[in-house]
């Protein structure tokens, strides 16, 4: 069983831990993770710091993501962009990206009709342009239900449209951003299944955490992070389908907002491990 992690989280667990972030990339190795979920736009910044990091720790980077404006960048400019997402990516040794396409305003979100429908394309277009140079690069470009109401790609049907609408794009599947939308993990899961090649493994809770900043679904209630197993998305029945159906792709660990990041990322591995085992994964 493949496994990755937020180069993020571990960031924020040296914070807490009090740990150097050398040794936590160690602990994140041994616990049976092999590579990192990185941003762009922080490799390009910390590149000399990160690439020794990993290598030294014996990681690599799985997947690189990247947030952009398609639905107001200019043509020539949006190639620029995703000319140097792709080969960043490809220079970092990864063969997999996110794409979030962009986000739109309060005002555009309240266009309808054909207005609203020239932004989608103009987001799609760029994705599909993504996808067309990732392919030419030995790149695999992915999507994900993002959880934000500024992002018209949050539900079922708004992800549908650009995994439809794009032939070469696949999704990466986020477990625990449906909710935030307040729609049903597996009913999302059963819809996207076709398309699905890279897993983002996020459980969510009600449960309070004091301290933690909670992601307030478009019902008004508030969801924290929990380690991967540990809460109320239906984790057990998804992962399981996907070994049973000889899904063989990255199982990436998500817990954004966690107070405890070294504890959660280790105990959300142990989880993934011990189901994978029990699939001969």
């Amino acid at each position: 069983m493949k496994l990755s992690v937020f180069y993020d989280h571990m960031r924020e667990a040296a914070q807490q831990s009090g740990k150097s972030l050398a040794e936590v990339c160690r602990l994140v190795k041994s616990f049976g993770i092999c590579g990192v979920e990185i941003e762009q736009a922080y490799y390009l910044e910390h590149e000399e710091e990160v690439v020794p990091l990993l290598q030294q720790a014996g990681l690599k980077v799985n997947c690189m993501f990247q947030f952009f404006d398609f639905a107001h960048e200019a043509p020539e400019r949006r190639t620029q962009q995703i000319r140097r997402f792709v080969d960043t990516a490809k220079a970092a040794g990864s063969q997999n990206v996110l794409v979030v396409p962009g986000f739109l305003s309060e005002e555009e979100r309240k266009l309808s009709g054909e207005a609203y429908q020239q932004l989608l394309t103009k987001l799609r277009d760029g994705v599909a342009e993504l996808c067309d140079y990732g392919e030419s690069q030995g790149i695999t470009v992915g999507m994900e239900d993002f959880d934000g109401i500024q992002a018209p790609f949050a539900t079922i049907s708004q992800l549908l449209y650009f995994l439809e609408g794009v032939p070469k794009l696949v999704c990466n599947f986020d477990t625990g951003n449906f909710l935030y939308s307040e729609e049903d993990a597996l009913e999302a899961y059963e819809k996207c299944k076709p398309y699905i090649q890279y897993v983002h493994c996020k459980d969510r809770t009600f449960e309070v955490h004091e301290g933690e900043n909670p992601v307030i679904t478009t019902a008004g209630r508030k969801m924290y992070a929990a380690s991967v197993g540990s809460g109320c998305i239906p984790m057990r029945e998804i992962l399981s389908d996907l070994l049973q159906n000889g899904y063989n792709g990255v199982f990436a660990i998500e817990h954004f907002g966690s107070l405890r990041q070294l504890e959660d990322i280790e105990a959300s591995a142990k989880w993934l491990l011990a189901l994978g085992k029990e699939f001969g994964a």
